[in-house]
């Protein structure tokens, strides 16, 4: 019986054969074109497989006078119809080609397609345990190494394969022992190739590990950069990345290299073939049992197959280089979503909110198998197991209890990772927990709709992303075709207008990736208004103001009173200011609940709220001084 980490690996590293099936299933979606093109190539091969017919006849012809009141042999016809044969070839060719590349680039696309949903479909913790530059490195550069499997390899295996049966077939018709010395020469050049072939599969699996390492360094670096600076690192960086690039290399050149040595070695098998029929082939003209120009039609099919060996060497390598890609693809496309949708609908929210013993672990596990530099193999967690168990670090949340009621506002304070962020993310259901449940008006989150829920959530996150587009496009990024008075509206309740208008081309200036072209309260005063314009039944805020200073966040708080009326507000703050004001206080330590209720009440106990309230939070007077969380 399989271990669960042999089960596990399996089912996250797919084999080579079924990693390449994966592939060529995309094909299906574009039935007439793979159909034509297949079509055309036949049809070229049959072109192909009729010149040496036609030269064998003609070698015949010329070989031998005609007898008395035979005609002569139709020299000048041969000739127009081998010139035919030719054109129509190149003429089939032209067509074949732009269609084989509209084929190839559709599929392609498909694919990348397919890369992008699952990749937008995956959890919190599956994100969470995946590097970014490799999964930049599969979802770009080995969706690229597939065109030349799907754009060379699937229609040159068709080729070949027709091309080889088609050959075999016609020599043997012509002559069973010259088919049989072919057979002799052919059987062993393919067994030798299939086997380098499979010696070779892993180390180009390699290769591609060492070419994401070496993304990943790339994309860290860009991602960085201003850190990289501030501590002058440049040439600590750049020696990391030329370490990573030396050993993509050598892995690189030294697989092509092996390859390249190996292939030639089968040619000379293949190429003893040659010899070898005409040794058997001409002692038969000799003793009259062949016809010369059979024989011809023999040695120009073998030529020809001479050919096609060596498209078996490309076609091949190319196979394992894409089978590793496929393999890496698929991982991605494969993987379970942990988190599956529920069934039932939310028509009306009212914002009732309640952890019924929730536990919860961060997974750890590397979501990706990935090998490192030495060739090591790290496995991604079991796919059938809970992702939030397997490799699994201390409990974030450890048997949380408590009720939000509708239209709350609750505060949530403890000091650095006693999981106020974790329980925050809960809500929205981007994480699922180990024992117990989150419900929602009485419903647990396992039974909603994922849309519907998220839908009546708003939330800011603790780290502020804008993508690269307008500003007034990152505000209505969850109600796309929102009109612009509700974009302005929702700016104004977050202070973020007067600045916007400022800006020079209002709230159509596009701001940099990530935003970087705003400063952080800017940024967080953006993403505060793309969430209340969701207007949503429960509003999430992630230590939203804490890039803001006190007088802005005073306005945005005054601003937001009429917004936030009737809506379940859950925050997290460092600053008494918008703590004292909650018509709930929740105290965590260490993952565990441990207090509650309101500001005056918390302070007259002798407890955790007291203990921060005096040494971390400000003062009574209501100053700002942030806290270590």
């Amino acid at each position: 019986m399989p271990s669960a980490h042999s089960t596990a690996e399996s089912r996250a590293r797919p084999g080579a054969i079924r990693a390449l099936w994966g592939i060529v299933r995309f094909l299906r979606f574009h039935p007439w074109c793979v159909a034509g093109s297949i079509g055309l190539l036949l049809f070229n091969i049959g072109i192909e497989l009729s010149l040496p017919q036609l030269l064998g006849r003609t070698v015949t012809g010329l070989s031998r006078a005609p007898a008395p009141g035979e005609p002569a042999f139709p020299l000048r016809q041969t000739v127009v119809l081998f010139l035919a044969l030719v054109t129509l070839r190149t003429c089939v060719g032209m067509v074949l080609g732009p269609l084989r590349n509209v084929t190839a680039q559709r599929t392609l696309g498909k694919i990348r397609g397919a890369v992008y949903d699952a990749l937008q479909r995956q959890t919190f913790t599956w994100h969470d345990n995946a590097r970014t530059g490799e999964l930049i490195s599969r979802a770009s550069t080995d969706v690229g190494r597939l065109q030349e499997f799907i754009f060379v390899c699937l229609l040159f295996s068709v080729d070949v394969v027709a091309g080889l049966l088609g050959t075999l077939v016609l020599i043997f018709w012509i002559s069973p022992l010259l088919g049989l010395m072919t057979l002799a020469a052919l059987v062993p050049t393919v067994v030798a190739m299939g086997w380098f072939a499979a010696k070779l599969q892993p180390r180009w699996r390699r290769v591609h590990e060492r070419h994401s390492a070496m993304s990943t360094v790339i994309q860290e670096n860009i991602a960085g950069v201003r850190v990289v600076r501030a501590f002058a690192r440049e040439s600590a960086e750049v020696a990391k990345f030329r370490i990573k690039r030396d050993v993509f290399l050598k892995e690189l050149f030294a697989t092509v290299n092996e390859w390249a040595a190996r292939v030639p070695f089968a040619q000379f098998l293949f190429g003893l073939g040659v010899p070898l029929v005409l040794a058997v082939g001409g002692s038969a003209v000799i003793r009259g049992q062949l016809v010369l120009g059979d024989l011809a039609k023999v040695v120009f099919y073998l030529l020809g197959l001479g050919g096609r060996i060596g498209v078996i060497g490309q076609v091949t390598n190319i196979l394992q280089n894409a089978s590793s890609s496929a393999q890496r693809i698929l991982e991605i496309l494969d993987a379970p979503v942990a988190l599956p949708d529920g069934t039932r609908s939310l028509p009306s929210v009212a914002g009732e909110i309640r952890f019924e013993n929730v536990t919860f672990r961060h997974a750890i596990t590397p979501s990706l198998r990935v090998e490192t530099d030495a060739g090591e193999a790290v496995p991604p967690p079991d796919s059938h197991s809970n992702p939030c168990v397997v490799g699994a670090a201390g409990p974030a949340l450890d048997s949380v209890s408590f009720v939000i009621p509708a239209g709350a506002r609750v505060a949530l304070v403890g000091a650095t990772g006693s999981g106020k962020s974790t329980l925050l993310a809960m809500i929205p259901r981007f994480y699922d927990p180990v024992a117990g449940c989150v419900r929602l008006d009485g419903i647990d989150l396992r039974d909603c709709r994922l849309a519907d829920l998220r839908a009546s959530v708003g939330i800011v996150f603790q780290e502020t992303f804008l993508f690269s587009a307008s500003i007034a496009d990152n505000i209505s990024l969850g109600r796309p075709g929102v009109s612009r008075d509700d974009v302005i509206r929702v700016a104004r309740a977050a202070e973020a207008h007067e600045f916007i208008a400022e800006l020079g081309e209002g709230y159509d200036t596009v701001v940099g990736e990530r935003g970087i072209s705003l400063s952080g309260g800017q940024r967080q005063r953006i993403a505060i208004a793309r969430a209340l314009l969701m207007d949503p039944a429960i509003l999430l805020l992630d230590d939203a103001t804490s890039a803001i200073d006190s007088a802005t966040e005073r306005r945005i708080r005054q601003s937001l009173a009429d917004l936030r009326r009737g809506k379940t507000t859950v925050m997290v703050s460092h600053r008494i200011s918008a703590i004292r004001d909650s018509d709930l206080i929740l105290v965590m330590k260490e993952g565990r609940w441990v207090e509650q209720g309101t500001h005056e009440e918390l302070t007259r106990k002798n407890g955790v709220y007291r203990e921060l309230f005096q040494t971390q939070l400000p003062d009574a007077t209501g100053g700002d001084v942030t806290t270590t969380a």
